[in-house]
């Protein structure tokens, strides 16, 4: 019992600190003021669209930022990585648009945007991770 007490909190301790980050992206920041600018459905779908679009430039960004810091061979494996991510975000879309056509409510179109946005947001943020780490071993 004590053994699966102890799973239980080193699965819950990093949910409980990721909940905790702070949105301090500018991205983040800019949503949060548009969508309180006009918080009706027509404007949070705007806002999320918004920032889905700047959310992607920025995957792109990071992207490009640590394609330049690997070495000709080693490119290959973030391209590979990144391509099977694009496999992902499809699948994982496709899935989103399946449960979100069942629902009823105009609530759930910006939700089922929100989580397509929370998608490319988490793979800009780890794309700057690895940038961020790729800089600091060439200090």
């Amino acid at each position: 019992m004590s053994k699966l007490l102890l799973l239980l909190l080193m699965l819950l301790v990093p949910l409980t600190l990721s909940a905790q980050e702070p949105n301090d992206h500018a991205i983040d920041k800019a949503l949060g003021v548009c969508t309180e600018k006009d918080p009706s459905t027509a404007g949070m779908v705007r806002c999320i669209d918004i920032a889905y679009q700047d959310w992607d430039k920025e995957l792109n960004k990071k992207y490009q930022a640590a394609m330049i810091k690997l070495k000709p061979a080693e490119k290959a494996t973030l391209k590979a990585a990144q391509l099977e991510w694009l496999k992902f975000r499809e699948a994982e879309f496709k899935l989103l648009d399946t449960i979100y056509s069942k629902l009823q409510g105009t609530m759930y179109i910006s939700m089922r945007l929100d989580q397509r946005m929370q998608i490319v947001r988490r793979r800009a943020m780890a794309l700057a991770s690895h940038a961020d780490l790729l800089t600091e071993s060439e200090q």
